[in-house]
């Protein structure tokens, strides 16, 4: 459609990437990324709502241009479709603010600390494989517990009833930025994926226009301040 990006993005996407304010208005950081490409491209952008499932058949049918819906850039992927990468996803590690836990990373900093995961996350599996290196070396194990509730275990963690709490980095910068939690990261997110937009397979013209836009928004420092208002700035592709 002329002068129109239209951009696919999940219905049923999660903070702070795309999700639904209490307004039911579309917000997050791939939106707000979203709106920049397009006005640095002169489109207006136009969101095409789906299943997270739906993304790609959305966009092989033709009815959107480009999908921003924190889709990680796997080889099976990359077989139809081409990437821009924009952002990283990965897992961080959370203490509360005062006073922080003397942890520096995914290390033996752990070792003998209590930590709060999600079950069946990266996060949970990385912490039993430190915690199984900490015992090895002799040291304590990891005091690993489990809930699903993200907002619980910040809580924990700001009470100072567990040490840390590690779940997306994404997810953990939500709640430092936009939820005032008292929470900061402790050393560098890991275990790291590229995430990009995604276009047709051989549609380099508009794949290209995309890349160019993205390197303009870099340079004029529009990429850098999106990302930081949603805490992400660990996660940048400019690194």
């Amino acid at each position: 459609q002329a002068g129109t990006l239209k951009i696919c993005a999940p219905n049923d996407g999660t903070p702070p990437s795309v999700y639904h304010d209490e307004t039911g208005a579309l917000v997050g950081s791939e939106v707000d990324l979203g709106k920049a490409l397009a006005a640095q491209m002169g489109l207006k952008p136009q969101f095409v709502e789906s299943a997270f499932a739906a993304v790609i058949p959305t966009l092989q049918a033709k009815q959107c241009d480009v999908i921003m819906a924190q889709l990680y850039i796997k080889p099976e992927r990359e077989a139809v479709v081409d990437f821009v990468p924009y952002l990283y996803s990965g897992t961080g590690i959370s203490v509360s603010k005062e006073p922080p836990a003397a942890i520096t990373g995914m290390d033996d900093s752990l070792c003998g600390k209590k930590v709060m995961v999600a079950v069946g996350t990266t996060a949970e599996s990385l912490s039993q494989e430190q915690s199984d290196k900490c015992t090895a070396a002799g040291k304590p194990a990891i005091d690993i517990n489990r809930n699903n509730h993200a907002d619980v275990s910040i809580q924990q963690v700001q009470n100072g009833q567990v040490d840390a709490y590690l779940d997306t980095a994404e997810t953990l910068g939500y709640y430092a930025t936009k939820t005032g939690a008292q929470i900061q990261m402790a050393g560098q997110p890991f275990g790291t994926i590229k995430i990009g937009a995604a276009t047709l397979k051989g549609n380099t013209a508009l794949h290209d226009a995309i890349a160019q836009a993205l390197s303009d928004i870099e340079g004029n420092g529009t990429y850098a301040k999106t990302i930081d208002q949603w805490g992400q700035s660990d996660l940048s592709i400019q690194k």
